[in-house]
């Protein structure tokens, strides 16, 4: 466990830049909500645009992490196994509006400058496991309906020629077929990695919104490029019904998780 919280203090360290709090006004704890943090957890309660969210992250055994996020009364629950990359995730049926998704994004920025300023981005497994998941789920398209999942992430070998990669890295500046179906049917499009394909799409291929909503490091890889691509097309984040792009996020969730472990970082 030692090694990997060293891991991730490097990686997270290397990736800070000048400018992350320059302009940022920094939470404390109690701002927070925050109502125990140590090595094995950070739990808190915070309201934020009307919304009440409690947040826990919990370490089971050395590898192994709980996640919780509760939104007015809306419950998400992620076991994550670093050991074999495995995640089961249990959304227990709910659909997060609009709203709600952004003040997840809200309180993770929050989370973040407290622990950039606190730890000086030495943050833990712990810690860095609960900003992945709520950037993952706050990403979900619209109407989208969380439900019990189970994703063990595999290595591709296939030369990105299958629709579902398993963690596939990509590079910045490269071109790479992003490969999603919609309710037009199959498409596989060219894009290079990093492009902005319009407001809110800056850095296809990348694992997140847009261009980085915090400064902690995100993957780049094959799945996420799949399902920026579908989202853009389909314009996936002005809400309304979306059917398209649902299955192209859930092939992304072991990509947020652990593709930052596996190397793929740009």
């Amino acid at each position: 466990m030692k090694n990997h919280f060293k891991i991730i203090a490097i990686l997270l360290f290397a990736f800070i830049f000048s400018k992350c709090t320059s302009d940022a006004v920094i939470p404390d704890a109690k701002e927070l909500g925050l109502e125990q943090q140590d090595s094995n957890s950070f739990i808190g309660k915070i309201r934020i645009q009307n919304s009440e969210i409690r947040y826990s992250v919990k370490a089971k055994s050395e590898l192994v992490f709980t996640v919780i996020i509760e939104i007015n009364k809306k419950s998400i629950q992620a076991d994550i196994n670093y050991q074999n990359e495995s995640l089961f995730i249990d959304g227990h049926n709910i659909i997060l509006t609009e709203k709600e998704k952004q003040s997840i994004l809200t309180l993770g920025g929050t989370i973040s400058n407290y622990l950039l300023e606190t730890k000086k981005g030495e943050i833990l497994m712990t810690e860095y496991t609960l900003l992945s998941l709520m950037e993952y789920w706050a990403k979900s398209p619209p109407d989208y309906t969380y439900t019990k999942r189970v994703i063990e992430a595999e290595v591709n070998t296939t030369n990105l020629k299958s629709r579902n990669e398993g963690i596939t890295c990509i590079r910045k500046n490269t071109y790479v077929n992003a490969e999603y179906d919609d309710s037009r049917g199959n498409h596989s499009d060219r894009i290079r990695v990093g492009s902005k394909a319009r407001d809110n799409y800056g850095c296809m291929g990348r694992c997140g919104g847009d261009c980085g909503r915090w400064w902690i490091p995100s993957a780049w890889t094959k799945d996420c490029l799949d399902h920026d691509q579908c989202s853009n097309v389909n314009f996936s984040s002005g809400g309304g019904s979306d059917r398209n792009c649902g299955d192209e996020f859930n092939e992304a969730a072991d990509d947020y998780v652990f593709g930052v472990l596996r190397g793929c970082r740009g």
